[in-house]
């Protein structure tokens, strides 16, 4: 009985400890490494000085946080009008809390209630007066029925303002929803592309970017980075799709690669740099047979190479001026080779050399 008291204690101590295990493994985040990028192309396109990108945001005093991006207003005055993704960082709030979507998500229902709950929350924690200050944006890769539902039924119906925008007032809240899929199409637009499914699926389909948006993917790129490899000092997170972001960055960088010309892809390098990623002969392959010897004396062309060789590299005048006896030690292929280059230079079939027929008896 003892025995058995034992076991069952053991058994419910050791249920506990899987308890408590399973519940700090959910206590683990989990990020999307999606997030991150987002937050680097919004730095990227603001006006520099004008604003404070604030990529999560603790919304009760106790720990609270949420995958939402803050851009609050840092300055007073009328900043500059942005050049590039206007449709998200374009008419900003005094506070615009940005609710992201990534390639691999999609808009549910309580992503609209629980915006509104971000937004309050966030009038009390950051101890804002006036609502009116606070803007809300909604990125994601395509409207759902089920969030425009929700929307509804908490009195926000969206009217279309443009390809890919639409816009309408949740509670005290004007809200804008961008439409990654059919807004990266538009100009000025097409880094949006970095956050569709089209990323994931081909990434080699970004379109084709102006050299500011090219400026704004190579700062992606160095964050992207980071994602894999953390700076010394910075924590390694949890990172849901980390390897599909890597690889999709990699491969869209390829395909921008290919479309530039030869000089804007060696711009900067060194002729040695470049000579690096070729062996010799590739390399010679580029130049014809007279180019690559430019520059060498006779006997350096020459060099390492056999009798038999040496005659076949002479001009064809010069092979018409050997004897038939100098010719005779030659060995047979180079002979032929001979014979045909000389053929073939006249036009017709060289005549056979009679063999030398001994004294007759």
């Amino acid at each position: 009985m003892v025995a058995l008291l034992l076991m069952a204690k053991g058994n419910r101590m050791a249920t506990a400890r899987e308890v408590r295990s399973s519940q700090r493994q959910r206590r683990v985040r989990v990020y999307t490494a999606w997030h991150p990028v987002l937050v680097a192309l919004l730095e990227h396109v603001l006006p520099e000085g004008w604003y404070q990108c604030i990529s999560e945001f603790q919304l009760a005093r106790e720990p609270l946080r949420v995958d939402i991006v803050i851009l609050r207003r840092s300055r007073r005055g009328a900043p500059p009008r942005p050049r590039l993704l206007t449709s998200v960082v374009g008419e900003l709030a005094e506070h615009t809390l940005v609710h992201f979507k990534g390639p691999t998500d999609e808009l549910e229902r309580d992503d609209a209630r629980m915006l509104l709950a971000y937004a309050l929350q966030y009038l009390v924690v950051a101890e804002i007066d006036d609502p009116g200050a606070v803007a809300l944006r909604v990125l994601a890769p395509r409207l759902t029925p089920r969030f425009t539902e929700a929307l509804r039924s908490l009195g926000c119906t969206l009217t279309p303002t443009g390809p890919g925008t639409q816009e309408g007032r949740l509670g005290v809240f004007p809200l804008r929803v961008v439409e990654t899929v059919a807004a990266n199409a538009r100009e000025g637009e097409h880094l949006l592309y970095t956050v569709t499914p089209g990323m994931v699926a081909d990434p080699g389909g970004i379109p084709a970017l102006s050299p500011a948006e090219v400026a704004a993917f190579w700062a992606l790129l160095e964050h992207v980075e980071q994602v894999r490899h953390p700076l010394p000092g910075q924590r390694k997170r949890h990172m849901k799709d980390e390897k599909r972001v890597v690889e999709s960055f990699e491969q869209a960088l390829a395909r921008l690669v290919a479309r530039l010309p030869p000089e804007q892809r060696l711009a900067g390098l060194a002729p040695e740099q470049v000579l690096q990623a070729y062996a010799p002969e590739q390399v010679l392959q580029a130049y014809a047979p007279e180019q690559r010897l430019a520059g060498l004396a006779p006997e350096q062309r020459l060099a390492g190479l056999t009798e038999a060789q040496a005659v076949l590299a002479l001009p064809d005048a010069m092979l018409r001026a050997l004897s038939e006896e100098y010719l005779a030690t030659l060995p047979r292929q180079t002979q032929a080779a001979i014979q045909k280059r000389l053929g073939a230079a006249s036009g017709r079939q060289p005549a056979r050399r009679r063999k030398t027929r001994g004294p007759s008896k």
